[in-house]
């Protein structure tokens, strides 16, 4: 737009006011008001060039800059607008321009401060220049705006980066699933080892042992990703494997020291330390009041943000990391983690890195805190408490975890008063004749004679912990009073219960032969299974007061893996399965991933042929490279299943029932990318030799950035009647969105609603993804010019 030069003061007529250069209120000699009238008549004739000449030698850049503008000289109108000191102007024209060596010498000029690179990231954002903005972002400290551009600019790995270094780990292992499906070489093994810290800080450790065993494959990344294995494999407890790893990465990198501990001790001091936050523990968990306090650390009460739920989260102290109670920590989170039962305390997340363990908030208390309130607990309460951690304790005695510490104060209850068994910080994994070691480890006045003495370790001395455990809650005293725990254990006989019971309390008789078998000093005497146990509790009839509110009887059953348990073929890193819809030949539920905490889908296919298809199909399908397709994210044959990104956005069809004025009133601008993302998603597709063949207003996402998602979770199988191909591909995506913009179901219906008269005559419907694409960077084109 031309800058006039206004007429002159009243009083003067022989002077004007100056072009924008000149001071305001300035005057000029009637010279150059005649040279600004000049200016004004080219203009005017449509001789732009030689009025911003003019305007140049005028010495009025700015004026220049606008004229050379209205002429699409971008890049004169740069360097007239550098001229005039606009350095942020100069840099927008010099894009428009596409004069690569220009964008650069403006770039280097503008960005020598704060202020010069807040302008310029502004130029770039406008100017959709993702990458750039992202840099000039993360340089100025906007840390949520530069993961956003980094995204944008499809640069994951950058906004992960990023994500990763504000303690969100989460949002980052998705970044770097994404980068893992689009890369190749040393960056996808490099985005290995990234994935592969984040999901070990969440005691994820098989999933990360992969990740990292695929990466030692890569020379780039092998060192790295050695160093991690040798750490993860320790906190899986597979020590012996981690020293013949720790021997690979020595005779790679000599200078590493030969001892497995010292080597652990020396990762996690080198580990960077986390973000702190000052309202928020891990980014989403907002302190309420301390749970109780202990020399190794605390745990407080504390509100998820994120979940919306009360937990109990456990604090080690920093001063206790990398010492005898930071291993107890470890060796808790990786078990309590891995072991899933309702009469398990659960365990909700695990931050290696800042000592974290957070867990469901049980509001019922310990068993140790009722019974020191004076708490009487009935025949009934007790034995139905038995069994409650009975069931629990089967489930980790067969993954072959010994607690080790049963004892009230480990012996939790939920609002309803079931009980749970929780705090596994002294479990090990059982393995033949291991004997403990380390001294003793536990609670001496609820600890078997084995524990005491050294001799090998079995289920067996959970049983005896547990009758000590009964025997206290039954009759309020110890079965060995004391002081001298250590010789009564190994020695003395345990009382009757029934005998010994305390003021107010009537323990039946049925219980001694029960507790006497519990407490016998030979574990190979003592009652000889949990199913033995329960058959005896079963058997014990008493009433009274009950610890909390009654349940139903459970039915029993053999230990063995359910899709409940951890022992089951379906792992528990998906959990809270609910029904989305079936299909001829699947079922399709969402849940939610346990290690990433985000949203999927899982499809489960039917057996038979019809259902092999589909699901080979799913599986080719969402193995393409477009960030525009829904992504499979793992499969199990076995199982027949294949697990799906749960993609943002809402189908077309919520555009075209009501709200499709949201898509119609867009800018064709933003329209017109739209199309192009699209056309990309189908190019992908029909790049493998495939065709998706069932899009429609329900497999066509759109988020309110107008970025389309096309899914492919719960396709049947290809079409024996009318074959899916590229060019019905393109069909049925012109005849999704046609309702939405309000359009006929042609191409040259949809250019003419968004081109208007500058939309080419007759457009023939293209015959494949690509196709489509050139044909939308074209009608983009005319609409930039038609402006």
């Amino acid at each position: 737009m031309a800058i006039n030069p206004p007429a002159g003061e009243p009083g003067d007529p022989g002077a004007v006011v100056a072009p924008a250069e000149a001071e305001a209120g300035a005057v000029v000699a009637p010279a150059e008001a005649e040279a600004g009238a000049r200016i004004d008549a080219l203009a005017a004739a449509g001789k732009h060039a030689e009025a911003a000449e003019l305007a140049l030698a005028a010495g009025w850049p700015a004026r220049a800059a606008d004229l050379f503008e209205r002429i699409w000289d971008f890049g004169r109108a740069a360097r007239a607008a550098r001229a005039a000191g606009d350095l942020g102007r100069a840099l927008a024209l010099a894009l428009g321009a596409r004069d690569a060596g220009l964008v650069a010498e403006l770039h280097g000029a503008i960005t020598v401060d704060d202020a010069g690179r807040a302008a310029a990231l502004e130029v770039y954002a406008r100017a959709r220049r993702h990458d750039e903005a992202a840099v000039l972002a993360e340089q100025l400290g906007q840390l949520d705006r530069a993961i956003d551009l980094y995204q944008r600019a499809h640069r994951d790995d950058d906004a992960a980066r990023l994500l990763e270094a504000s303690g969100r780990d989460r949002e980052a292992g998705r970044l770097l699933e994404r980068v893992l499906d689009l890369a190749s070489g040393d960056e996808r093994a490099l985005a290995a080892v990234r994935l592969a810290g984040i999901l070990a800080r969440r005691a994820a450790y098989a999933d990360a042992a992969r990740y990292l065993q695929d990466a030692r494959r890569v020379p780039v990344a092998r060192v790295a990703a050695t160093r991690q294995l040798v750490v993860v494999l320790a906190a899986m407890g597979l020590r012996d494997g981690a020293r013949d790893v720790l021997l690979e990465l020595r005779a790679e990198v000599p200078e590493v020291g030969a001892d497995l501990d010292e080597f652990l001790r020396q990762q996690r001091a080198a580990a960077p330390a986390p973000p702190r936050q000052p309202d928020l523990l891990a980014g989403r968990y907002r302190v309420e009041r301390a749970l109780g306090a202990g020399g190794a650390g605390r745990v407080l009460l504390a509100r998820d943000e994120v979940a919306g739920r009360a937990v109990a989260v456990k604090v080690i102290h920093e001063s206790g990391r990398g010492g005898a109670l930071y291993e107890r920590f470890l060796r808790e989170a990786r078990v309590a983690s891995a072991l899933h039962h309702p009469n398990l305390v659960e365990v909700y997340e695990v931050i290696v890195e800042q000592g974290l363990l957070v867990m469901e908030y049980l509001p019922g208390g310990s068993l140790a805190q009722r019974l020191a309130a004076g708490e009487v607990p009935s025949s009934a309460a007790v034995r139905r408490t038995a069994l409650e951690l009975l069931a629990g304790l089967e489930v980790a005695h067969h993954r072959g975890v010994v607690h080790r510490d049963i004892k009230p104060a480990n012996v939790f209850f939920d609002a309803r008063g079931s009980a749970k068994l929780g705090d596994f910080g002294v479990a090990h994994l059982l393995d033949l004749g291991q004997t403990q070691t380390g001294g003793l480890i536990g609670s001496l006045a609820y600890m078997s004679p084995e524990q005491i003495t050294g001799a090998a370790i079995t289920v067996a001395a959970d049983l005896y912990s547990l009758g000590v455990t009964l025997f206290e809650a039954l009759t309020g005293r110890l079965p060995f009073l004391g002081p001298d725990f250590v010789a009564q254990h190994l020695a003395d006989e345990a009382p009757a219960p029934s005998r010994c019971a305390g003021a107010g309390r009537e323990v039946p008789t049925a219980w001694d032969p029960i507790l006497a078998g519990l407490l016998r000093k030979n574990p190979d005497e003592r009652t000889v299974s949990i199913a033995e146990l329960r058959r005896q509790l079963e058997g014990v009839v008493g009433g009274g007061r009950a610890l909390g509110l009654p349940r139903p009887a459970r039915v029993t059953r053999p230990p063995g893996p359910s899709a409940d348990e951890p022992g089951a073929d379906a792992a528990p890193r998906y959990q809270f399965e609910t029904p989305i819809r079936s299909t001829p030949v699947s079922r399709l539920t969402r849940a939610l991933d346990r290690h990433l905490d985000r949203t999927v889908v899982i499809v489960r296919f039917e057996p038979g042929d019809a259902g092999d298809r589909a699901r080979a199909r799913a599986r080719q399908l969402g193995a393409g490279s477009s960030p525009f397709v829904q992504r499979a994210l793992a499969l199990d044959a076995e199982q027949r299943l294949v697990v799906f990104e749960a993609p943002a956005g809402a189908p077309l069809v919520d555009e075209a029932q009501g709200v499709s004025a949201g898509l119609s009133q867009r800018e064709p601008g933003d329209l017109l990318r739209m199309l192009k993302r699209l056309a990309r998603a189908l190019a992908s597709i029909h790049e493998l030799g495939l065709a998706h063949g069932q899009l429609g207003p329900l497999t066509v996402l759109i988020d309110d950035g107008l970025i389309p998602t096309v899914t492919i979770a719960g396709l049947g199988p290809p079409g024996a009647d009318a074959p899916a191909s590229a060019g019905a591909d393109v069909g049925a995506l012109v005849a999704v969105l046609a309702p939405a913009l309000g359009t006929a179901p042609t191409v040259s219906a949809l250019a003419a609603t968004l081109l208007g008269a500058a939309a080419p005559a007759r457009l023939g419907l293209p015959g494949d993804g690509e196709a489509l694409y050139t044909l939308v960077d074209q009608l983009e084109v005319a609409w930039l010019r038609a402006r």
